[in-house]
């Protein structure tokens, strides 16, 4: 009698013990140990690092050997215990079905259960136990966070981050870890104080071998060197002031059956949960960086002198800041300003507008000159909207956004509420958390009517827009002198914003031609159309009509005719003296705060 043929298939719930790999070992060995006492032939041994609550279908190793069972390659599926299978009652059913509906047999190393009525019925009661199970650990779990949360105590379902550590074992409360802590403020030093990039920064710790969050907590990561991203995560973060952020994502499984993490409902914010770090002035002033980072510092060219508008020139027809490129005629390159909205082509920009910078830069730089011009009411102007702005600024920063996302809080906890009963235990719960999210918005509301303008970031403010008025006191009368620095720093005090139209488009006056030759070349078609031959000659590479060379004069190009007559009705053209002409095109503003210095020049 032939032997008969079994596949292994052994599970885990998680990568990490998938790496471990002790469960799967185990699990295997015991297996394994069985068929050869059985003489039974091991066809293949199936490792999974998956979930047994997932839908079975979502697990490519389960699936392989349910084919392998079906296709009659294997007489049996050996497991350690019945809940490899699935921790999903209906699912476990449904898997024995199928396994033995195509002749096959379910082997348990670990409960000796037959194929009998009654073995069938304790296989049934240890699959709803499986479930069951499942049902108490996740039950334990929520209860834990949540009584946790309640507390407003960190849920101590991982590491401290980075600057912190745990200070008691029960994970109650953070305590600063001195050398990190250093490590996190001198980042916030070296964005603001001394004006380096996200990624300057990183090279900067990578080359000082300062070891990244990941590998200094002993994570197996194969890099040592430290990327923008981990920097931009310590500069965002709110644990720098001591607001500690709980529940901000949740596990979830996809519809293919991968681990991923989504936005949690239920995010909550305590201030004062974690010590602070970072002082709130160079932490706000940080926000207002990182906010302008992308404008000020994102791709500069090697000659930056060449895009002196960069982020203040927009597409009047789409919108769009206009991006800035080069294109190289006859060898040397050329600057112009073009819009790049072409990627949704159901909403992409109808006229591609495109401007010459150098023309643009003169226009505006020249039309700055009229508001230079009136320096003692801009210098008046300024002085009376300064703190107003700076104001403005703090009024719209972290402090209200704290409210905005408490009351929304605030307004989630009312709506979960009313779902259950009242005196019930999680009814209780949630009337605690509102009262302490209740006394934590009127003390938000109560500080925001007190709050004073950070001297820091005041004096970068007010140290921008005076070193603009030294530079119209020392530089009137000779604007067209000034440095790359300074026109790039009058402009964004003056808020300048430049709009630019696409050129005017005409159609030829002649639209069809009427003549007794039956090819012309481009010269004789430019002269009976009245288009430039160069232009048609353009027109045709691009493939809007059909030449040909020919046998009479293989220098010329020739077009039919009856191809030109087709050609004509269809064509537009843009004129060089009204791309040159640029003023038309070209509508300039100021920050509202000039209002009066522009009406008087007007």
């Amino acid at each position: 009698m032939a032997a008969k043929r079994a596949v292994i298939y052994c599970r885990v719930s998680t990568d990490r013990q998938e790496i471990d790999g002790e469960s799967l070992e185990f699990q295997e060995a015991k297996c394994r140990q069985y068929a050869e006492l059985h003489d039974i032939d091991i066809v293949v041994v199936l490792h999974e690092a998956k979930s047994g609550y997932i839908h079975y279908t979502l697990r490519e190793k389960l699936t392989f050997a349910r084919q392998l069972v079906r296709d009659h390659m294997a007489d049996m599926i050996i497991v350690f215990d019945l809940r490899r299978f699935s921790r999903n009652f209906v699912h476990s059913a449904m898997i024995f079905e199928e396994i033995e509906s195509a002749g096959g047999e379910i082997v348990s190393v670990s409960e000796n259960i037959d194929n009998s009525l009654t073995g069938k019925l304790v296989r049934s009661i240890l699959s709803w136990s499986a479930e069951s199970e499942r049902e108490k650990i996740v039950e334990y779990a929520n209860r834990h966070w949540q009584t946790r949360s309640a507390q407003n105590l960190p849920l101590a379902t991982g590491r401290a981050p980075y600057g912190w550590e745990w200070a008691d074992k029960e994970k109650t409360r953070y305590a600063v870890n001195k050398e990190e802590a250093l490590v996190r403020l001198s980042i916030f030093t070296m964005f603001v104080d001394e004006d380096m990039s996200v990624r300057a920064i990183a090279h900067k710790l990578t080359q000082d071998n300062v070891e990244p969050p990941a590998k200094s907590r002993g994570w197996q990561v194969k890099g040592t060197g430290w990327q923008s991203s981990t920097v931009h995560t310590i500069l965002t973060g709110p644990e720098n002031i001591g607001i500690l952020v709980i529940c901000k994502t949740k596990a979830i499984t996809t519809p293919a059956g991968k681990p991923a993490r989504q936005p949690n409902a239920n995010i909550k914010t305590i201030p004062g949960g974690i010590p602070g770090i970072v002082p709130n002035e160079l932490y706000e002033l940080a926000q207002y960086k990182l906010k302008n980072n992308r404008v000020d510092k994102s791709h500069m060219h090697l000659k930056p002198e060449d895009f002196l508008l960069k982020s203040h020139v927009f597409c009047k027809a789409c919108g769009y800041r206009m991006a800035d490129r080069y294109r190289v005629y006859d060898g040397v390159p050329v600057g112009y300003y073009h819009c790049c909205k072409v990627n949704n082509k159901f909403a992409g920009c109808p006229d591609m507008t495109d401007i010459k910078a150098d023309k643009l830069n003169a226009l505006v730089w020249e039309d700055c000159y009229r508001v230079f011009e009136a320096i003692d009411l801009i210098r008046d102007t300024i002085r009376t909207r300064l703190e107003a702005d700076v104001q403005n600024f703090l009024e719209h920063s972290s402090g209200q956004q704290q409210l905005a996302q408490l009351t929304q809080e605030i307004a989630h906890a009312e709506v979960e509420q009313t779902k259950h009963t009242p005196g019930s235990y999680y009814y209780n719960l949630i009337s605690q958390d509102l009262q302490n999210k209740r006394a934590q918005l009127r003390k938000y509301e109560e500080e925001s009517k007190h709050a004073e303008v950070p001297a820091q970031l005041l004096d970068l403010y007010q140290q921008n827009v005076l070193n603009f008025l030294n530079f119209l006191s020392v530089m009137k009368g000779k604007y067209h002198e000034a440095s790359f620095k300074e026109m790039r720093n009058a402009l964004d005090v003056l808020g300048v914003s430049v709009q630019v139209s696409a050129p005017l488009m005409f159609t030829p006056p002649v639209t069809h031609v009427e003549t007794d030759k039956e090819w012309l070349s481009l010269v004789e078609a430019g002269a009976l159309s009245g288009i430039d031959p160069k232009v048609l000659g353009y027109r045709a590479s691009k493939g809007e009509f059909t030449t040909t060379k020919r046998d009479e004069s293989r220098r010329n190009t020739y077009v039919h005719r009856d191809e030109l007559n087709r050609f004509l009705p269809t064509v537009t053209l843009r004129p060089q003296r009204y791309r040159d002409d640029i003023q038309p095109r070209v509508n300039i503003t100021y920050s509202p705060i000039f209002t009066g210095v522009q009406s008087c020049l007007m």
